[in-house]
């Protein structure tokens, strides 16, 4: 089995708390990514996820270009960094989530998506060898 760790994101994208959906959108796109972390200054207080833009926003016809990030986002579901790949995978499944941030000693150190774990069935290659 491979640990979190070994395959997290380690420096994931953030997004100040009081910035618009839009420009949420905006830095998602332009980063390719499906999530990012939320921040107050220099802690991490959330996380803004795609389906977090969907159900929360779009499906109630909330304006993008003023509702802020904080009004929308999510509490991140947390795994330990010494967890492993399965544990993961079985937490992303359980609370249907596609990221989960990544802690250390009680500190966000990382993000570890659903792709994380599967890019190598698909690639046929290991981050881990």
């Amino acid at each position: 089995m491979v640990k979190v760790k070994d395959i997290m994101t380690k420096i994931p994208v953030k997004i100040e708390s009081t910035k618009s959906v839009r420009e949420a959108c905006k830095l998602m796109n332009s980063k390719k990514l499906g999530s990012l972390m939320v921040c107050k200054g220099t802690e991490i207080i959330g996380i803004l996820e795609e389906s977090d833009i969907v159900r929360k926003v779009l499906a109630r016809d909330l304006n993008t270009y003023v509702t802020q990030v904080e009004q929308v986002m999510s509490v991140p579901f947390i795994i330990d960094q010494e967890k492993s790949d399965d544990d993961a995978s079985d937490m992303m499944s359980k609370y249907q989530v596609r990221h989960l941030a990544v802690s250390s000693e009680s500190k966000i150190v990382g993000i570890v998506s659903m792709a994380d774990l599967i890019r190598p069935v698909y690639t046929g290659k290991s981050f881990w060898t």
